[in-house]
C-alpha cells in the first residue's frame, strides 16, 4: 500500500512544474478580475512565470545600506559575489532613532510584563479556588501548569528588560 502511496505523490511533484492553466482578465464596469473561466469582456490574461525573480541589481546597489558587486569575468571559481553591508550600524541608523525604538521596546516588554504579572495573580488564585473546592488532580495539574507558565514567562521577560 506504502509503494503506491510513495508513486502517486512522486508522480504529483514531477507532474506539478508543468501545471499550467489559462488565466484570463475580465473587465466589468471598470473593475478588473482575474478568472480560469472565459467569459464576454475576458482576454487572455499576460502573466509572468510565477516564482520568477525580476528584481534589478542596481536598485539594491542604489540603497543606502547595500552593496552590489557584480561577479567579475575574472574572478577564480564559479560562485558569485555576495551583497554586503557598507560601513557601521552606526551610519545606518542616528542614534536618537536608535534610542525612540529602544525606549518603544522597553515599554512594550514593561507591558507585558505587567500583564504576566496578573496573569499569575489570577492563576494563582485560580488554584487556590481549585485546592478549596477540592477539584481532581487532573484540574489541579492544569493550573499548577498554568501558573509555572506564567513563572517562566515572566522570567523571560525580566532577562530580556535586563538585556537592555
Amino acid at each position: 500500500m506504502k509503494k503506491y502511496v510513495y508513486l502517486g505523490l512522486l508522480s504529483l511533484c514531477v507532474a506539478a512544474p508543468f501545471a499550467n492553466g489559462a488565466v484570463y482578465e475580465c473587465k466589468h464596469n471598470g473593475v478588473t478580475t482575474y478568472t480560469n473561466k472565459a467569459g464576454s469582456g475576458c482576454s487572455s490574461a499576460k502573466l509572468g512565470y510565477v516564482g520568477t525573480y525580476s528584481a534589478d541589481h542596481k536598485a539594491y546597489a542604489d540603497s543606502a545600506s547595500y552593496s552590489y558587486t557584480p561577479p567579475s569575468s575574472s574572478s577564480s571559481g564559479n560562485s558569485p559575489k555576495r551583497n554586503t553591508r557598507s560601513g557601521t550600524a552606526a551610519e545606518h541608523v542616528q542614534p536618537e532613532v536608535q534610542s525612540k525604538r529602544d525606549n518603544g521596546r522597553l515599554s512594550i516588554l514593561q507591558r507585558e510584563l505587567a500583564n504576566e504579572q496578573q496573569a499569575l495573580d489570577s492563576a494563582q488564585k485560580n488554584l487556590a479556588a481549585g485546592k478549596a473546592a477540592k477539584k481532581d488532580a487532573a484540574s489541579l495539574a492544569a493550573l499548577e501548569g498554568a501558573i509555572k507558565d506564567r513563572q517562566e514567562n515572566i522570567s523571560a521577560l525580566q532577562k530580556e528588560i535586563s538585556r537592555m
